[in-house]
Protein backbone atom coordinates (compact mmCIF):
# COMPACT_ATOMS: atom_id res chain seq x y z
CA UNK A 1 0.00 0.00 0.00
CA UNK A 2 2.92 2.40 0.47
CA UNK A 3 3.99 1.83 -3.05
CA UNK A 4 0.96 3.58 -4.36
CA UNK A 5 1.81 6.52 -1.69
CA UNK A 6 5.73 6.71 -3.39
CA UNK A 7 4.01 5.92 -7.04
CA UNK A 8 1.69 9.15 -6.16
CA UNK A 9 4.33 11.11 -4.67
CA UNK A 10 7.14 10.55 -7.78
CA UNK A 11 4.02 12.01 -10.01
CA UNK A 12 3.86 14.97 -8.26
CA UNK A 13 7.53 15.86 -7.67
CA UNK A 14 7.90 15.24 -11.51
CA UNK A 15 4.63 16.97 -12.69
CA UNK A 16 5.04 19.98 -9.76
CA UNK A 17 1.71 18.89 -8.64
CA UNK A 18 0.73 18.90 -5.14
CA UNK A 19 -0.80 16.06 -3.31
CA UNK A 20 -3.50 17.33 -1.32
CA UNK A 21 -5.88 15.08 -3.13
CA UNK A 22 -4.20 11.72 -2.49
CA UNK A 23 -5.91 11.02 1.09
CA UNK A 24 -9.52 11.51 -0.65
CA UNK A 25 -9.36 9.08 -3.55
CA UNK A 26 -12.67 7.79 -2.21
CA UNK A 27 -14.24 5.16 -3.99
CA UNK A 28 -17.65 5.32 -5.46
CA UNK A 29 -20.86 3.23 -5.40
CA UNK A 30 -23.93 2.99 -6.70
CA UNK A 31 -25.71 1.51 -3.77
CA UNK A 32 -24.93 0.28 -0.50
CA UNK A 33 -25.43 -3.98 0.23
CA UNK A 34 -24.04 -4.00 3.84
CA UNK A 35 -24.94 -8.04 4.42
CA UNK A 36 -24.96 -8.84 1.32
CA UNK A 37 -21.95 -7.42 0.19
CA UNK A 38 -19.47 -9.84 -2.06
CA UNK A 39 -16.63 -6.87 -2.57
CA UNK A 40 -13.51 -7.60 -1.30
CA UNK A 41 -13.29 -7.22 2.57
CA UNK A 42 -10.48 -6.81 5.17
CA UNK A 43 -11.74 -9.20 7.18
CA UNK A 44 -13.98 -12.34 7.27
CA UNK A 45 -16.24 -12.74 9.74
CA UNK A 46 -18.38 -15.80 11.43
CA UNK A 47 -21.68 -16.36 10.07
CA UNK A 48 -22.39 -15.71 13.83
CA UNK A 49 -21.43 -12.27 13.74
CA UNK A 50 -24.67 -11.56 11.38
CA UNK A 51 -26.53 -7.98 12.29
CA UNK A 52 -30.25 -8.52 11.84
CA UNK A 53 -32.12 -6.30 9.23
CA UNK A 54 -33.83 -4.38 11.73
CA UNK A 55 -30.71 -3.17 12.62
CA UNK A 56 -29.14 -1.69 9.77
CA UNK A 57 -30.38 2.08 9.86
CA UNK A 58 -28.92 4.14 6.65
CA UNK A 59 -29.07 7.33 7.65
CA UNK A 60 -28.24 11.01 5.18
CA UNK A 61 -27.01 14.05 6.50
CA UNK A 62 -26.04 17.47 5.14
CA UNK A 63 -22.60 18.62 5.73
CA UNK A 64 -22.12 22.17 5.38
CA UNK A 65 -18.98 24.12 5.64
CA UNK A 66 -19.50 27.97 6.51
CA UNK A 67 -18.45 28.76 3.11
CA UNK A 68 -20.89 27.08 1.43
CA UNK A 69 -24.45 27.61 0.18
CA UNK A 70 -26.57 23.90 0.64
CA UNK A 71 -23.62 21.76 1.19
CA UNK A 72 -23.36 18.00 0.91
CA UNK A 73 -25.28 14.52 1.34
CA UNK A 74 -23.66 12.54 3.94
CA UNK A 75 -23.85 8.76 4.10
CA UNK A 76 -23.84 7.06 7.70
CA UNK A 77 -25.08 3.94 9.25
CA UNK A 78 -25.88 2.87 12.67
CA UNK A 79 -25.96 -0.40 13.58
CA UNK A 80 -28.16 -0.94 16.74
CA UNK A 81 -31.86 -0.74 18.11
CA UNK A 82 -33.02 2.88 17.26
CA UNK A 83 -35.83 2.60 19.92
CA UNK A 84 -32.91 1.79 22.48
CA UNK A 85 -30.55 4.52 21.12
CA UNK A 86 -31.14 6.92 23.53
CA UNK A 87 -29.68 4.44 26.39
CA UNK A 88 -26.66 2.68 24.23
CA UNK A 89 -23.19 3.18 24.70
CA UNK A 90 -22.54 3.98 21.04
CA UNK A 91 -19.15 3.65 18.77
CA UNK A 92 -18.50 6.09 16.36
CA UNK A 93 -15.89 4.53 13.88
CA UNK A 94 -13.88 6.51 11.57
CA UNK A 95 -12.99 4.10 8.62
CA UNK A 96 -9.69 4.39 6.10
CA UNK A 97 -9.11 5.39 3.00
CA UNK A 98 -9.73 5.51 -0.47
CA UNK A 99 -13.10 2.66 0.01
CA UNK A 100 -16.33 2.78 1.59
CA UNK A 101 -18.78 1.64 4.28
CA UNK A 102 -19.26 -1.77 2.43
CA UNK A 103 -15.65 -2.49 2.33
CA UNK A 104 -15.59 -1.80 6.29
CA UNK A 105 -18.88 -3.44 6.80
CA UNK A 106 -17.17 -6.56 9.29
CA UNK A 107 -14.70 -3.76 10.59
CA UNK A 108 -18.06 -2.44 12.23
CA UNK A 109 -19.77 -5.74 12.85
CA UNK A 110 -16.95 -6.52 15.03
CA UNK A 111 -17.23 -3.70 17.04
CA UNK A 112 -21.26 -3.89 17.54
CA UNK A 113 -20.45 -7.33 18.62
CA UNK A 114 -18.08 -6.95 21.21
CA UNK A 115 -18.56 -8.74 24.22
CA UNK A 116 -21.34 -10.45 22.85
CA UNK A 117 -24.43 -10.47 20.23
CA UNK A 118 -25.32 -6.79 19.68
CA UNK A 119 -23.91 -4.96 22.75
CA UNK A 120 -22.76 -1.82 21.19
CA UNK A 121 -24.25 0.45 18.62
CA UNK A 122 -22.09 1.48 15.86
CA UNK A 123 -22.25 4.58 13.74
CA UNK A 124 -19.78 4.48 10.45
CA UNK A 125 -19.76 7.30 7.86
CA UNK A 126 -18.71 7.63 4.64
CA UNK A 127 -16.90 11.27 3.92
CA UNK A 128 -17.52 13.40 1.32
CA UNK A 129 -16.55 11.05 -2.28
CA UNK A 130 -16.77 8.03 -0.66
CA UNK A 131 -19.76 5.53 -1.06
CA UNK A 132 -22.80 7.89 -1.95
CA UNK A 133 -21.85 10.83 -0.05
CA UNK A 134 -21.53 13.43 -2.46
CA UNK A 135 -18.83 16.23 -3.35
CA UNK A 136 -15.25 15.47 -2.79
CA UNK A 137 -13.54 15.46 0.74
CA UNK A 138 -10.76 18.20 1.60
CA UNK A 139 -9.17 18.69 5.47
CA UNK A 140 -11.80 20.96 6.56
CA UNK A 141 -14.93 18.97 5.06
CA UNK A 142 -13.27 15.39 6.81
CA UNK A 143 -13.49 16.88 10.35
CA UNK A 144 -17.15 18.65 9.37
CA UNK A 145 -18.49 14.96 7.92
CA UNK A 146 -18.23 13.71 11.62
CA UNK A 147 -19.06 16.54 13.42
CA UNK A 148 -22.59 16.43 11.82
CA UNK A 149 -22.87 12.66 12.76
CA UNK A 150 -21.94 13.60 16.41
CA UNK A 151 -24.62 16.14 16.06
CA UNK A 152 -27.17 13.88 14.93
CA UNK A 153 -26.24 11.08 17.68
CA UNK A 154 -26.86 14.33 20.42
CA UNK A 155 -29.94 14.82 18.81
CA UNK A 156 -31.33 11.47 19.66
CA UNK A 157 -30.42 11.67 22.83
CA UNK A 158 -27.22 10.00 23.16
CA UNK A 159 -24.76 11.35 25.96
CA UNK A 160 -21.67 11.87 25.14
CA UNK A 161 -20.78 9.98 28.65
CA UNK A 162 -21.75 6.67 25.98
CA UNK A 163 -20.01 7.87 22.92
CA UNK A 164 -16.74 5.83 22.02
CA UNK A 165 -14.62 7.31 19.35
CA UNK A 166 -12.74 4.51 16.92
CA UNK A 167 -10.59 6.09 14.65
CA UNK A 168 -8.59 3.89 12.00
CA UNK A 169 -5.52 5.12 9.43
CA UNK A 170 -7.08 8.27 7.96
CA UNK A 171 -10.29 8.08 9.95
CA UNK A 172 -7.76 8.67 13.24
CA UNK A 173 -7.52 12.38 12.11
CA UNK A 174 -11.14 13.46 12.75
CA UNK A 175 -11.58 10.72 15.22
CA UNK A 176 -8.84 13.00 17.40
CA UNK A 177 -9.57 16.91 16.09
CA UNK A 178 -13.24 16.13 17.78
CA UNK A 179 -12.31 14.39 20.73
CA UNK A 180 -9.88 17.48 21.48
CA UNK A 181 -12.11 20.21 20.32
CA UNK A 182 -15.76 19.09 19.84
CA UNK A 183 -16.51 20.64 23.23
CA UNK A 184 -19.18 19.60 26.23
CA UNK A 185 -20.15 16.61 24.31
CA UNK A 186 -16.84 15.47 23.12
CA UNK A 187 -16.83 11.53 23.10
CA UNK A 188 -15.77 9.79 26.25
CA UNK A 189 -13.56 7.83 25.31
CA UNK A 190 -10.86 7.57 22.31
CA UNK A 191 -9.47 4.36 20.38
CA UNK A 192 -7.00 5.03 17.30
CA UNK A 193 -5.32 2.34 15.40
CA UNK A 194 -2.48 2.64 12.70
CA UNK A 195 -2.91 6.76 13.47
CA UNK A 196 -1.37 9.16 10.90
CA UNK A 197 1.15 11.10 13.54
CA UNK A 198 1.17 14.39 10.66
CA UNK A 199 0.83 14.88 7.01
CA UNK A 200 4.09 16.40 6.93
CA UNK A 201 5.76 13.38 8.73
CA UNK A 202 4.22 11.02 6.35
CA UNK A 203 5.68 12.91 3.39
CA UNK A 204 9.19 13.14 4.93
CA UNK A 205 9.08 9.07 5.73
CA UNK A 206 8.70 8.91 2.41
CA UNK A 207 10.68 11.25 0.39
CA UNK A 208 13.69 10.03 -1.15
CA UNK A 209 14.91 14.10 -1.64
CA UNK A 210 15.61 16.49 0.38
CA UNK A 211 12.41 18.58 -0.31
CA UNK A 212 10.10 20.64 2.16
CA UNK A 213 7.06 18.58 2.63
CA UNK A 214 5.67 21.76 2.23
CA UNK A 215 6.46 21.51 -1.67
CA UNK A 216 3.90 18.92 -2.15
CA UNK A 217 1.38 19.52 0.22
CA UNK A 218 -0.65 22.32 2.09
CA UNK A 219 -2.49 19.49 4.54
CA UNK A 220 -1.55 19.68 8.03
CA UNK A 221 -3.51 16.09 9.02
CA UNK A 222 -1.22 17.60 12.91
CA UNK A 223 -2.60 14.76 14.89
CA UNK A 224 1.03 14.63 16.90
CA UNK A 225 -0.18 18.28 18.25
CA UNK A 226 -3.87 18.07 18.47
CA UNK A 227 -3.34 15.04 20.85
CA UNK A 228 -2.31 17.02 23.25
CA UNK A 229 -5.45 18.29 24.25
CA UNK A 230 -7.66 15.23 24.06
CA UNK A 231 -7.89 14.66 28.06
CA UNK A 232 -10.16 11.61 27.24
CA UNK A 233 -8.53 8.04 28.00
CA UNK A 234 -6.83 6.53 24.95
CA UNK A 235 -6.30 3.00 23.86
CA UNK A 236 -3.88 2.86 21.00
CA UNK A 237 -3.44 -0.20 18.48
CA UNK A 238 -0.98 -0.25 16.12
CA UNK A 239 0.55 -3.52 13.71
CA UNK A 240 4.58 -3.92 14.51
CA UNK A 241 5.28 -4.55 10.54
CA UNK A 242 2.71 -1.59 9.30
CA UNK A 243 3.89 -0.57 5.74
CA UNK A 244 1.80 2.19 5.19
CA UNK A 245 2.00 3.76 8.41
CA UNK A 246 4.53 2.88 10.29
CA UNK A 247 4.29 2.34 13.97
CA UNK A 248 6.89 5.55 14.69
CA UNK A 249 3.71 7.50 14.11
CA UNK A 250 1.74 5.93 16.91
CA UNK A 251 4.53 5.68 18.95
CA UNK A 252 4.93 9.90 19.33
CA UNK A 253 0.79 10.18 19.47
CA UNK A 254 0.80 7.98 22.38
CA UNK A 255 4.01 9.76 24.27
CA UNK A 256 2.21 13.09 23.64
CA UNK A 257 -1.16 12.20 24.69
CA UNK A 258 -2.74 14.62 26.66
CA UNK A 259 -4.57 13.01 29.45
CA UNK A 260 -3.85 10.88 32.41
CA UNK A 261 -4.93 7.22 31.37
CA UNK A 262 -3.33 5.34 28.46
CA UNK A 263 -3.10 1.58 26.83
CA UNK A 264 -1.00 0.61 23.99
CA UNK A 265 -1.03 -2.26 22.35
CA UNK A 266 1.56 -3.15 19.89
CA UNK A 267 0.67 -5.76 17.72
CA UNK A 268 3.49 -8.17 16.21
CA UNK A 269 3.38 -9.46 12.67
CA UNK A 270 0.11 -7.17 12.13
CA UNK A 271 0.22 -4.98 9.19
CA UNK A 272 -1.98 -2.06 8.07
CA UNK A 273 -5.53 -3.10 8.58
CA UNK A 274 -5.18 -6.73 9.67
CA UNK A 275 -4.98 -5.93 13.43
CA UNK A 276 -8.25 -7.63 14.13
CA UNK A 277 -7.00 -10.80 12.39
CA UNK A 278 -3.82 -11.06 13.59
CA UNK A 279 -5.01 -10.43 17.55
CA UNK A 280 -7.91 -13.03 16.78
CA UNK A 281 -11.03 -11.79 16.88
CA UNK A 282 -11.95 -13.09 20.71
CA UNK A 283 -8.60 -11.46 21.60
CA UNK A 284 -9.32 -8.23 20.05
CA UNK A 285 -12.51 -8.08 21.38
CA UNK A 286 -12.04 -8.54 25.04
CA UNK A 287 -9.44 -5.56 24.92
CA UNK A 288 -11.49 -3.29 23.25
CA UNK A 289 -14.74 -4.46 26.10
CA UNK A 290 -12.30 -3.86 28.65
CA UNK A 291 -10.95 -0.51 27.84
CA UNK A 292 -14.44 0.55 27.35
CA UNK A 293 -15.92 -0.93 30.43
CA UNK A 294 -13.09 0.46 32.58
Amino acid sequence: MKNIFYITLMLSIFGCLKMDDLPFLGEKITEYKFEDYEGDQEIDLPSSYRIPDSNINLISLTSKLPNENSGETIYAVYIGNMNTISTDTVIVYCHGQSKHMDAYWNRAKLLANTGSKNRYGVLMMDYRGYGLSTGKSTEASLYRDVEVCLDWLNGKGVASQRVVMYGFSLGTIPAIDLSAFYGTASPNKLILEAPLASAENLTEESLLIDVSPTFFTSLEFDNVEKIKSVSQPLMWIHGTIDDYLSISNGEVIYERHGGSYKEAHRISGANHGDVPKIMGFLDYGEKVLKFITK
